[in-house]
């Protein structure tokens, strides 16, 4: 809440008292507002974090899904759950034989970053593959779909990892928005087919859970789907 002088004179008028001189304390008391949505750089960043060149065309979309059962001490019953740990952009048939890091423009693998992982930071829980030649028309559609709910700027996917789909209708361009399982840095592997080819851009958005062998541990078994 902004605190403004009154309006003096006989012709002022209450917008004439509107001149930011006075704003109420950090500790203030505010009245509660509506949550807004808000700006797709919150999302996406100012820009492609990692980039890695494709040649043009569509591609599948994947996602890497483990199912996690274990018998729960509250309920007491056996529960099965699904994770999704990874999310896949499939350029090749061929499967990957080599990998490597994906790196953005100020990596350098002889400097680690934050706990030794290179990637993209995220502190919305949200990553993208899009297509970095027409990544601002891409972003603005994005805002236009997500903030403003534009009809015709994007689609929602349901029932996915992947969130929401745009398309620069000038370009061609596309890009699908993920959820990651949380904040920080998301891995990127680039693999390559045993003729060196691209074969698929992976990204990490969960940790794996551990297989265990012991039975007397705690019954938890993770088998890949």
């Amino acid at each position: 809440m902004t605190l403004r002088p009154a309006a003096s004179g006989p012709d002022a008028s209450t917008a004439d008292a509107f001149d930011d001189v006075s704003t109420a304390p950090a500790t203030c008391r505010r009245p509660p507002r509506p949550a807004r949505p808000g700006p797709i750089d919150a999302l996406f960043g100012t820009g492609p974090a990692v980039t890695v060149h494709v040649p043009p065309g569509e591609y599948v979309l994947e996602e890497a899904r483990v199912r996690v059962g274990h018998d729960c001490e509250w309920s007491r019953e056996r529960v099965t759950r699904t994770d999704t740990t990874a999310v896949r952009l499939r350029v090749g048939e061929a499967p990957a034989v080599s990998w490597e890091t994906g790196l953005g423009p100020d990596d350098d693998l002889r400097l680690p970053g934050k706990a030794e992982i290179f990637g993209f930071d995220t502190d919305s829980a949200t990553g993208c593959f899009a297509d970095a030649g027409v990544w601002e028309p891409l972003r603005l559609l994005g805002e236009r779909h997500h903030v403003r709910e534009e009809p015709g700027a994007g689609e929602n996917i349901p029932d996915s990892m992947y969130l929401l789909r745009t398309r620069d209708e000038a370009s061609g361009g596309g890009l699908v928005a993920f959820a990651t399982t949380g904040d920080g840095t998301c891995p990127v592997r680039v693999g390559h087919s045993a003729d060196g080819g691209l074969a698929e851009v992976v990204v990490l958005v969960a940790g794996m859970p551990a297989v265990l062998r012991d039975d007397s541990a705690d019954d938890t078994e993770t088998t890949p789907t």
